[in-house]
């Protein structure tokens, strides 16, 4: 995994724990989130993501549609989902929530 999907895993899972901070810092960039939820559109979410890592958008995502990070998240009772197919991937939204319990 790379330090690009490591990060977003990393503010996935904060976000599932309920991170006060990070919440905060989240809405202060423009999303909807809340402890176990976070909507975003890959294009925010890459400039977010973009002060710490930077580099070029299409090959990001590349690497994040090739990282196995719904599974990683499975395993924590999350996923990231299409909240809103507008057709386009840079165009679509996108959440992070938790799985119904089984």
């Amino acid at each position: 995994m790379n330090d690009e999907v490591r990060s977003f895993l990393s503010c996935c899972e904060r976000v599932l724990h309920g991170d006060a901070p990070l919440l905060e810092q989240l809405r202060d960039h423009g999303f909807a989130c809340a402890a176990g939820r976070w909507e975003f559109s890959l294009p925010a979410l890459h400039v977010y993501l973009g002060g710490e890592h930077g580099g070029d958008y299409r090959r990001w995502l590349q690497r994040l549609y090739a990282s196995d990070i719904n599974a990683r998240l499975r395993r924590l009772g999350a996923e990231i989902t299409i909240l809103d197919n507008r057709g386009k991937v840079d165009f679509s939204l996108y959440g992070l929530r938790r799985l119904p319990a089984e």
